[in-house]
């Protein structure tokens, strides 16, 4: 008799625990829904020449989906990632090589987020209000409210221009630029891709030598709030470690192709530890078959000039040939001129 309540008595403990930890397990972060307060800012941006994108600032609960195929809509803390350190790196292989990919080992880093931000795509780009400063109120706005996720739209110092250049690829005219640039005593930033390193290595070596930054501007080029999470980190860091191992260069300067971006790209641009740089002017110079006056084109920049990011093409050879001129409007009229925010 006793050994049959000692069994009863045993198999009543062992039916409380049960329910005790259902009843825990229904309590675990993991398994309820979080609310993300939004970003603050004023995201409605007018149109430029390219057209804008409207923003959505609506952040949701998103896992990372590792097919390639997008984010699909989860429940925060109910999936964990396999084989991935605290710090964020792969412990498994490659399934073809054995080796761990470098987009691999970054794109695991994505999973130590709480949180997805939104995908929607933001085209960026100017309307023509201004502050008393005469900087562009899309840009002030801006930088309030992406500065959490890395992203500069304008320089932090009174009367300081950054000059920054995109390099999609060469047509003849980096070489007076960087001529223009050292006889005036002034750095700038240049953004390149996979494929100008590739066919103009020469140049970016001079770039780097002669003490300009140069900035990571993807290896292909894609609009990156249209591509997986995955395809972005790989596209990043195939440009980053190229420039790292062909010119022992480490990039920290990052520039969206076409302006394109979203929350979650920027997130993921800043995760790998680069600052993002938009830009407060530019002029539609992208063209070179635009052929547009140099004194026209000076006339413009020096008119909208104020203390931010300054984006020129390369391509253009107006650009070229008002450069140095532009560069003297500046320093006449006591701006700080170069590589820094």
């Amino acid at each position: 008799m006793k050994l049959k309540i000692l069994i009863l008595c045993c198999a009543l403990l062992a039916a409380m625990f049960t329910l005790a930890g259902c009843a825990d397990r229904k309590n675990e972060p993991g398994t309820s829904t979080t609310t993300t307060p939004e970003m603050t800012g004023n995201g409605a941006y007018d149109a430029d020449e390219r057209g804008i994108v409207d923003d959505d600032n609506t952040i949701t609960e998103k896992m990372p989906d590792t097919t390639g195929s997008g984010s699909s809509t989860d429940t925060f803390g109910t999936e964990e990632p396999g084989d991935v350190t605290d710090n964020g790196v792969v412990t498994g292989t490659s399934d073809t090589t054995g080796a761990i990919t470098s987009d691999e080992a970054a794109f695991a880093s994505s999973y130590m987020s709480a949180s997805a931000l939104s995908e929607s795509s933001i085209g960026w780009g100017l309307g023509k209000e201004r502050d008393s400063d005469g900087r562009p109120l899309d840009a002030v706005n801006a930088e309030k409210k992406y500065a959490a996720l890395g992203a500069r739209f304008l320089t932090s110092g009174e009367k300081r221009i950054c000059l920054t250049f995109d390099e999609g690829y060469e047509n003849g005219f980096t070489a007076g630029i960087l001529d223009t640039l050292r006889d005036k005593g002034v750095k700038a930033v240049f953004f390149v891709t996979g494929d100008y390193c590739k066919s103009a290595p020469e140049l970016v070596r001079r770039m780097i030598d002669e003490g300009h930054t140069v900035g990571n501007h993807t290896w292909s080029h894609p609009s990156l709030p249209h591509c997986t999470q995955k395809e972005v980190w790989a596209d990043i860091t195939r440009l980053h470690d190229y420039v790292k191992s062909e010119f022992g260069y480490e990039m920290k300067l990052f520039r969206f192709p076409m302006g394109e971006f979203s929350e979650r790209t920027l997130d993921d641009v800043h995760e790998l530890g680069y600052t993002s740089l938009f830009w407060s002017f530019a002029y539609a110079d992208w063209d070179p078959n635009a052929n547009t006056d140099p004194a026209e084109a000076l006339a413009k920049i020096e008119a909208s000039t104020h203390s931010g990011i300054y984006l020129l093409h390369a391509v253009s050879k107006t650009n070229a040939d008002l450069l140095g001129s532009l560069l003297d409007y500046w320093h006449e009229n006591g701006y700080t001129v170069g590589a820094e925010l």
